[in-house]
């Protein structure tokens, strides 16, 4: 099995399903996954994207008429298909006249063959899936508590989920499995580096670092893999371009859950996907 063909077979991989992985069909692509590091960033930004896109789907609320409406529109369909073939069969009763044939074109316009196109039943299907796909992209403007956490957001943690939600590991500027390695690597660079990584996070795996620029300040990000991602964001104290907190704080935002306290002379972020409830107690 070559690449192309392994990419096909994981396409179909649900993310989070271990049913999926245990699946025989999949497991010859799965073993080359294991040998191919390019192919292995490949699936797992394949997975992020699809645990996204299910994410967003499932943040639809379906209006609670829809059903409703659904089903009053079948049956308007379906009362005007009777009366279309009325029609016909009335139609199809009259005397035939020979010589109209020769002197007239034949009027087809009552005929199955010629029906409009709205009367056919798969433009109920297709009318149906433009409904649907209207539903999914109507902005969420009915949910005034994560409109207002979204209006109470400091500008520092609307950028960083940005940057999060479009991170992919081929953008790391450095990936090692050790912290230390990753924290030597950002001070090399002159960039923000955890003079102290949270207890939480101390026996967790890394996966690699990146930085940032926002408002003339430099930030740095060390992904940490432990069930899930954690992203340790550091800045220094004297840079950071928003409002210091006097305590520890909280946010949520496009779901991520954001924590956000001074350390020293530096200010660290702790980002994990979820709410409030996902963040670890550390401090």
């Amino acid at each position: 099995m070559n690449r192309e063909e392994a990419k096909q077979l994981l396409e179909l991989c649900r993310p989070g399903n271990t049913d999926d992985r245990q699946d025989p069909v999949l497991a010859e692509a799965f073993a080359l996954l294991e040998n191919d590091p390019e192919l292995k960033d490949w699936f797992d930004e394949q997975q992020a994207i699809d645990a996204r896109i299910s994410e967003s789907i499932c943040a639809v609320e379906v209006p609670v008429d829809l059903k409703a409406s659904i089903l009053a529109g079948m049956r308007l369909h379906q009362a005007h298909a009777s009366d279309t073939a009325s029609d016909v069969a009335s139609d199809a009763s009259i005397p035939f006249e020979p010589s109209a044939r020769e002197d007239f074109p034949q009027d087809t316009s009552n005929t199955p063959q010629a029906r409009a196109w709205w009367q056919s039943p798969w433009a109920g299907i297709a009318a149906l899936f433009v409904v649907m796909m209207a539903i999914m992209n109507v902005p969420k403007s009915s949910q005034p508590t994560e409109q207002a956490a979204v209006a109470g957001l400091p500008p520092v943690i609307q950028f960083l989920s940005n940057e999060i939600d479009s991170l992919r590991r081929s953008q790391f500027e450095h990936r090692d499995v050790q912290a230390e390695k990753l924290q030597t690597f950002l001070a090399s660079k002159h960039s923000p580096s955890p003079q102290a990584i949270p207890d939480c996070l101390e026996k967790l795996p890394t996966i690699g670092c990146i930085t940032y620029e926002y408002e003339g300040a430099k930030f740095s990000m060390i992904c940490f893999k432990g069930g899930q991602t954690y992203h340790l964001i550091t800045a220094d104290k004297a840079t950071y371009p928003d409002a210091l907190p006097l305590e520890p704080e909280v946010f949520q935002c496009s779901g991520k859950a954001f924590k956000i306290w001074v350390d020293g002379e530096q200010v660290k972020i702790l980002s994990v996907k979820g709410t409030k409830e996902n963040i670890p107690e550390f401090i």
